[in-house]
């Protein structure tokens, strides 16, 4: 599924691959709609491009495979639910030159990994970040949304993301405390 603004050398690489798996493929073109957020959406995963359209629903819902290649991405799409509930698995690739997502590659092992990481983060009460910059948060994480994806939909109704090995949760408003400081060089520890 892709709006016009998608990167071309993204779709046509996917169409590709899909076809070196011996899968039956279509594309799915609408025109980006326009930004009506106040600012910019790109690869925040709220893609407009489906706008509620029925048969665009119906098709991707049917779809065992969804590569998404939008410049938004859908994970946050208001479609999002319908087009899963239909079974399909939804890849989502970011919008990064195949030269970055070709070294960035899906690791079966992540799986493990990431599951690990979401018990971890379903059972904590409390996360704290801090870095040599001077980052000190405090952030209470009890009953919040937990979520992620190891980069690969091994199974339908399942939402995956390129490049990705990811555990999230969502904190509730004014459970985060303290300092952020972002200085140049600063890099996950």
């Amino acid at each position: 599924m892709r709006p016009r603004q998608s990167r071309q050398i993204n779709v046509h690489l996917s169409g590709l691959a899909l076809g070196l798996l011996g899968t039956r493929t279509f594309h799915v073109v609408l025109p980006t709609q326009r930004q009506a957020a106040p600012v910019p959406i790109r690869s925040t995963g709220a893609s407009q491009a489906i706008g509620k359209l029925e048969p665009v629903i119906a098709a991707l819902a049917s779809s065992t495979m969804v590569v998404d290649v939008t410049l938004e991405g859908l994970l946050h799409a208001p479609e999002l639910p319908q087009i899963l509930k239909g079974g399909a698995r939804v890849m989502m690739v970011s919008n990064e030159h195949p030269e970055i997502l070709e070294r960035l590659a899906s690791d079966p092992a992540l799986q493990d990994k990431v599951r690990a990481g979401l018990k971890k983060l379903r059972g904590a009460k409390q996360m704290k970040v801090t870095s040599r910059a001077g980052t000190n948060l405090t952030i209470d994480v009890e009953g919040a949304p937990v979520g992620g994806t190891w980069g690969f939909a091994n199974k339908p109704g399942m939402v995956a993301h390129w490049p990705g090995g990811l555990g999230l949760c969502f904190p509730k408003n004014g459970t985060v405390n303290g300092h952020l400081v972002l200085a140049p060089g600063e890099r996950d520890e």
